[in-house]
């Protein structure tokens, strides 16, 4: 027998109510001229955080986290993103390496790292993507060798969200055990971040390089043992950047449509008669729903299936399929929204071209569209891609 109860509880819905009233007075207003002007505001994520929405959203209390759960994390990412998609990224991914620390780090290093990031005080990220690997984490040229008490890191990362905001920075390296993770703080000698890239999407969430030179890291810096680096970056990827990514993917998508709607309404053609009441209008925004329902009803159902437990090598497939599809969502609604809205859904005032250019990021982000089909590809027959 199969129970299914689609209702959120009082205090699911207290979170998102918080989260809407705060994108909508705080973030809304600002959206447009920090991407026009890209600035990272980290006294807004800072205030976000102190609402208990932030980026201690699933860390536990004893670290400074929230421990609201995963499903109440994706209601209220979806609600941030909806006013503003490049905070909805930085939700996404700072919270990848705390989960990483949570999992993997000793005590020492949870307390001393966990804290101070899930409050906002501090910027934290993974750093697993290089020049030559894009989604293939596996593919590690930098490397970390070990001399005496400490290890020696050369290298480089790229497309790092916030990289160069970061305060605490986690990054994968090959040792003689294999790959490995470490930690590092801003100010290490040999350690250099950014400069931000140019980007057309997200901007003001600052993605850029990093760049390891000679950098001396010490070796209780090591995150869990030599050779665990991958594992413990996917588990972050997964189980924490994927669901923000599905997240901020079905906020743009949300904003999007409510927006296209409530012009159409208003938008009147010859008679006085609103654009609204044309078949084709409404069959078009008929298909738009459809999607943006089942792209919740998918985003809803990874958080539940992580709050019952579930890993991320367990719910690999669901995750993974969720992740393409809700991007793949945004990224056509906000095609149709502006062919819709004609002239008016092309002027940057209006906002759907930065909504589609940041509807563009969310298939790069977290695992590219295609690597989550090949994902699913070899789920679904047990066979690799041939692709790779």
């Amino acid at each position: 027998m199969v129970c299914l109860d689609f209702s959120l509880t009082s205090e699911q819905e207290k979170l998102k109510n918080i989260a809407k009233e705060f994108a909508e007075k705080e973030l809304a207003p600002k959206a447009r001229e920090l991407d026009k002007n890209p600035v990272f505001p980290r006294d807004l994520l800072k205030r976000i955080c102190e609402l208990g929405i932030g980026v201690g959203a699933i860390i536990p209390k004893e670290y400074g986290g929230n421990a609201i759960g995963h499903l109440a994390r994706i209601l209220v990412n979806i609600e941030i993103a909806k006013a503003s998609a490049f905070m909805g990224l930085a939700l996404q991914t700072i919270p990848i390496g705390l989960w990483v620390l949570l999992h993997f780090g000793n005590e020492e290093q949870k307390k001393k790292y966990i804290p101070e990031v899930a409050k906002g005080e501090k910027i934290a990220c993974l750093a697993a993507t290089e020049p030559t690997g894009g989604s293939d984490i596996a593919n590690v040229n930098t490397v970390a060798k070990k001399v005496g008490n400490n290890y020696v890191v050369n290298g480089s990362k790229v497309f790092i969200t916030l990289a160069p905001e970061s305060d605490v920075c986690l990054f994968t390296a090959k040792t003689e055990g294999g790959v490995s993770l470490f930690v590092v703080e801003k100010g290490t000698e040999g350690l250099i971040l950014g400069p931000a890239d140019e980007r057309e999407g997200l901007r003001a969430a600052k993605v850029g390089g990093i760049r390891f030179k000679d950098c001396k890291i010490p070796e209780e810096n090591l995150v869990g043992k030599e050779g665990q680096g991958l594992r413990a970056a996917l588990k972050g990827i997964t189980e924490v950047g994927r669901p923000g990514n599905i997240a901020m993917a079905v906020g743009i998508s949300e904003a999007v449509f409510e927006k296209t709607v409530q012009f159409l309404k208003d938008r009147k053609f010859y008679g006085g008669k609103a654009l609204a009441g044309l078949q084709g209008i409404q069959f078009t925004l008929a298909d738009m729903y459809m999607e943006i329902e089942a792209s919740k009803l998918l985003a809803y159902k990874v958080g539940w299936l992580l709050d019952q437990g579930k890993t991320g090598v367990e719910i690999g497939k669901e995750i993974a399929a969720t992740k393409a599809y809700t991007s793949e969502v945004a990224k056509k609604v906000a095609f149709k929204a502006i062919s819709l809205c004609g002239a008016y859904g092309t002027l940057p005032g209006f906002d759907l071209i930065r909504y589609l250019r940041d509807a563009l990021e969310t298939d790069a982000s977290a695992g590219a569209n295609n690597v989550c089909r090949m994902l699913l590809g070899k789920e679904l027959t047990g066979i690799l891609s041939l692709g790779g």
